[in-house]
């Protein structure tokens, strides 16, 4: 049986759909002002705007090409591993767990401390947490260099805001694997 990595190629392809189709559209058109990377990105002041489709098309909408090409070099590599040893459904429902936890956390943090008109678009807290949630779980240590490395850099570089999203996505891929565990040991087993 040969494997193809179905899931992965879709969410590349919704990425670099939405990524660069949302520059075609003239918001004047929707009422909605500003350029679609505004009004698309997640604002964790009002997580609700527009309809809330920046909660599903955030983590797919991109800055520009360099943006788009750094996540998605990223994420096809681990969305390819855990597509082959889970499922295509297991990977889409981890990028979309993932992606929604780090946005409640973000709204959370908000709330505590506001953010004012700060957004957040892109993958990489998602990647962070697939790479941290698939490396705990499979002892691959070594695939925590990834993550680690991307955190380090927003440290170095001072980028407050995807330094956040980075860090939560890897706290995020540490909740699933313990989330994981507590419902292998806790939850009934299913007999056949």
């Amino acid at each position: 049986m040969s494997y193809r990595p179905v899931a992965t190629i879709i969410i590349i392809l919704i990425s670099f759909a939405v990524t660069f189709m949302a520059p075609v559209f003239d918001t004047s058109v929707y009422g909605i002002n500003g350029h679609p990377t505004e009004w698309l990105s997640f604002l964790p002041s009002t997580p609700w705007r527009h309809k809330q489709l920046s909660l599903f098309f955030s983590p797919f909408l991109h800055i520009n090409f360099l943006h788009f090409i750094n996540n998605m070099v990223m994420f096809t590599p681990i969305a390819m591993i855990i597509e082959r040893k889970k499922s295509g459904f297991f990977l889409i429902l981890t990028f979309f767990s993932i992606h929604f936890h780090v946005l409640l956390l973000l709204v959370l943090i908000n709330v505590l401390s506001p953010m004012g008109n700060k957004t957040f678009l892109g993958s990489s807290h998602v990647i962070i947490g697939l790479y941290t949630f698939w490396s705990l779980s499979n002892k691959k240590y070594s695939m925590l260099f990834w993550p680690l490395l991307v955190i380090a850099i927003g440290l170095w570089d001072g980028h407050s805001l995807s330094l956040l999203a980075h860090v939560l996505g890897f706290i995020v891929g540490v909740e699933h694997l313990l989330i994981g565990r507590l419902c292998n040991k806790f939850c009934p087993k299913r007999s056949n």
